[in-house]
């Protein structure tokens, strides 16, 4: 790649945002094979079940299957693991300085000049390119959404046509309210900050879960506010290694901070089982494996070629993200009814490099025409 790195690098960053997009492009693959939901209870004796082991050797492999069926099917929560990335890349830029280098008018555009071009892309794709499941007819909804609305009406647009654009429209939201959050950041400090969030964020989730119930899509992102949390822990986190970097460095990637990622993930799963606990699964979910995978791209770097990869795929994970499931819900439709359950993972992964490396290109030349033509 020939963009210019800034000197200071965190690439553990870009290889955590590999790891996660290439979780929930197969996670949305993978969705379309019959195996059991691994959050319902009795998940391991009904897998058990239908493996039916006869040997030693038989139960490991069943063993080893219900665990990669689970973390597969839980690919989902890696979405949050971006959302509390883009809440940490925006902080660290600022940290530094306090204040937008043109102001936050010119933040605001450089952002949209990010986020809309290879948006509108993929709408075009879309349009064009064969392969792609086509579960809805073009109409004025494909409009709305080339011009960035994923909201209204929450109940025919919020998973339209390709269904992953669900989240463009929570980023729009964050964004829009970033100024006022980093304010609050520099004046309650990240103690006092995080604490309002908190308040806000479940105090809004158990309004709209337990009170006054509404469509659980506003609860998943088509409001900001349930998602708030995770954001501000990002934000939070960029804060603090902008400010103390060595010291926040050593922390985050401490063994007492993986077992205690590992016990807030732990309990953020057990929050699937009560709509009151419920209130606090996304929280828990997305923080805890922020930090986990942390530490998954550090150790992945120790094999250079791997952490590389992953690097790289992280970069451009957002052209990846924007292309991917038509394509992959069309083609993995077809290799569940042609192949077994090898077949059908070799022939997805098969997919997903192919969808990875052409994505990867398509940013990349969207990035720089994008350059030349609006700076």
């Amino acid at each position: 790649m020939t963009t210019t790195r800034p000197a200071v690098r965190l690439d553990w960053l870009d290889g955590m945002k590999g790891i996660s997009i290439l979780w929930i492009v197969f996670f949305h693959a993978f969705s379309l094979l019959d195996f059991p939901w691994p959050l319902s209870h009795g998940y391991w004796s009904t897998f058990w079940k239908s493996c039916a082991p006869s040997s030693s050797l038989g139960e490991v492999r069943c063993g080893l299957e219900a665990l990669g069926v689970a973390l597969t099917k839980l690919g989902f929560h890696a979405v949050a693991v971006f959302v509390v990335l883009s809440g940490f890349g925006l902080t660290y830029s600022l940290a530094k300085t306090g204040e937008p280098a043109n102001g936050w008018l010119g933040w605001y555009r450089s952002r949209l000049l990010r986020l809309f071009p290879m948006y509108w892309l993929a709408h075009l794709v879309y349009l064009v390119l064969p392969f792609q499941a086509r579960p809805e007819r073009i109409d004025y909804r494909f409009l709305l959404s080339f011009l960035g609305d994923r909201v209204w009406p929450l109940d025919m647009i919020f998973y339209y046509f390709n269904p992953a654009l669900w989240y463009f429209g929570l980023l729009l939201q964050l964004y829009l309210v970033y100024p006022l959050l980093f304010r609050v950041l520099q004046k309650a400090g990240v103690g006092g900050f995080l604490v309002l969030s908190a308040l806000a964020t479940f105090g809004c989730r158990y309004v709209l879960l337990c009170v006054w119930p509404v469509d659980g899509n506003y609860v998943q992102g088509a409001f900001f506010l349930p998602r708030l949390w995770e954001f501000a822990f990002g934000m939070a986190l960029g804060w603090l290694f902008r400010k103390e970097p060595a010291r926040s460095e050593s922390w985050l990637f401490s063994y007492a901070a993986l077992g205690a990622a590992c016990l807030v993930y732990a309990l953020g799963l057990r929050c699937y089982g009560d709509l009151r606990a419920y209130t606090f699964a996304d929280a828990l979910t997305g923080s805890g494996l922020t930090i986990i995978l942390a530490h998954v791209a550090r150790a992945c770097e120790r094999l250079p070629p791997l952490g590389r990869t992953l690097a790289a795929i992280g970069s451009f994970s957002y052209g990846l993200y924007l292309l991917h499931q038509p394509f992959v819900l069309y083609f993995a439709a077809a290799a569940a009814k042609a192949f077994s359950t090898p077949g059908f993972l070799g022939a997805m992964i098969a997919l997903i490099a192919l969808l990875t490396v052409a994505s990867m290109a398509i940013e990349r030349r969207v990035n720089v025409l994008t350059q030349r033509a609006l700076g």
